[in-house]
């Protein structure tokens, strides 16, 4: 499935002073097929801070090859002047198993492509031709999508994707890159209500930061057990509630999100709320797929939240920030910028942010500080990571950003849902936010 590129607002015209002459193929090329110069193009488009709404204007060139294939990967696809903007269209059926034990789920005829701390928790053994990782954010990159593409290239056997987010994204990616169909069995909290419903599929680029190249690909099922959670460590537990708050915010009902917020992180716990979290970003992504409008919703507390992950992968690669950890902070300095930016009433403000510092979820300060590593100055640093962030389509100085107006209610600028920030706005309200919330360290 391609992937759908947005119509451009400006287009960035390439001549061949800018695109590598004789490139030599490199390994990450051969192995995912891709014509020489393909990474090299990326860097270049990274390096130019090209946003998705910037077309890809190729008419000067005579080898448009690696400059195609790059655009179809870049921020998850951008439109160029060979082709016209593409659309994700399709269903998938997103299955509440009802067998005793969630392993039943996996089909004896497909290849399994499987997490390492599942299959040894739920003792499952590997058989020839399954494909079983141990994946972190480190190695949510090509090269370990090159692997899985190699390894699925000679079968044409079902493919079913079993583990977690990260695992979910890398492996769907690879999967979607060889025109192949999957399954996914999500065994986290996190990947049931997010990483697993929506079709977004990617890997991380290096400095240029998180879920920066990808697809589209919807999934031709999502097979949902919440048994799975049962051997889901606490913390994992906590972060996967932390984006699942997000949802209830999103649906508008205080009493969902005052429930989520004091809700134990156990799987028994979570089984009766499982199918309403899930709902609420299915019911978004049926309405907007391509990711034109309302579905940028699902992004709020998501711009500073990977910028606090991609500094804490480098400053603590061994233990870093978890996603929905670095969303629980987000969704808090969202809600204040939307506030200082003028959007949301104090009242509103002050509810959101009493209900999430004593959600039961919420990393405390001392945690955030141990996975967020020795970081010094921490401004530059998230500086340079939000004007990399995918939603980005303006200015050099300005970032764009999820802000509420009400309770569950987002400020929308036309048809997007998007508020364009300028740094300096930015740079106050985080100094200052930070500064309240013992934030930063001495």
């Amino acid at each position: 499935m391609s992937s759908p590129g947005l119509a451009p607002k400006s287009w960035r015209v390439f001549d061949s002073s800018e695109t590598p002459a004789n490139a030599t193929r490199t390994r990450v090329e051969e192995e995912l097929k891709w014509p020489a110069g393909t990474a090299a193009a990326l860097n270049f488009a990274f390096e130019n801070r090209l946003s998705r709404t910037t077309g890809w204007d190729l008419n000067a060139l005579a080898d448009t090859a690696a400059l195609q294939m790059a655009a179809k990967i870049f921020r998850r696809g951008v439109v160029t002047s060979e082709e016209s903007p593409r659309t994700v269209s399709g269903s998938y059926a997103i299955t509440f198993s009802n067998h005793a034990d969630p392993r039943s789920d996996l089909q004896a005829e497909a290849i399994h492509i499987l997490d390492q701390s599942v299959q040894r928790l739920w003792g499952i053994k590997a058989r020839e031709g399954d494909l079983v990782l141990q994946l972190s954010e480190t190695e949510k990159t090509l090269e370990t999508a090159a692997k899985i593409f190699a390894h699925i290239a000679d079968t044409n056997k079902p493919i079913q994707i079993i583990g977690g987010g990260i695992l979910a994204d890398t492996a769907a990616f690879a999967v979607a890159l060889a025109g192949r169909s999957f399954e996914l069995i999500p065994t986290t909290l996190l990947a049931m209500a997010d990483a697993c419903v929506g079709g977004k599929t990617g890997v991380n680029f290096g400095k240029h930061g998180k879920n920066q190249l990808g697809l589209f690909a919807f999934p031709s099922r999502v097979i949902i057990h919440s048994a799975w959670l049962k051997t889901l460590p606490t913390r994992e537990i906590k972060a996967g509630l932390a984006e699942s708050y997000k949802h209830a915010v999103i649906s508008r009902d205080k009493s969902f999100s005052r429930t989520l917020a004091e809700l134990e992180p156990t799987a028994e716990a979570i089984k009766p709320w499982l199918h309403r979290i899930i709902s609420v970003k299915a019911e978004i992504i049926q309405i907007d797929p391509n990711e034109a409008g309302l579905r940028a919703i699902l992004n709020f507390g998501h711009t500073l939240a990977h910028a606090l992950e991609t500094i804490s992968q480098t400053h603590n690669p061994s233990d870093p920030l978890l996603h929905g950890e670095a969303i629980s902070i987000g969704m808090r300095f969202a809600t204040y910028l939307s506030f200082t930016e003028g959007y949301l009433k104090a009242s509103e403000h002050e509810h959101l942010q009493t209900e999430l510092k004593s959600a039961k979820f919420m990393i405390s300060n001392p945690e955030f500080h141990t996975h967020l590593g020795p970081v010094n100055n921490l401004w530059p640093q998230i500086s340079a990571c939000i004007f990399q962030d995918k939603k980005n389509v303006g200015s050099a100085k300005t970032t764009e950003w999820v802000l509420l107006k009400d309770f569950g209610e987002f400020v929308q600028t036309g048809s997007l849902y998007t508020v364009a920030v300028h740094e300096d706005h930015i740079k106050k309200s985080w100094e200052t936010f930070a500064a309240q919330e013992s934030l930063l360290q001495s």
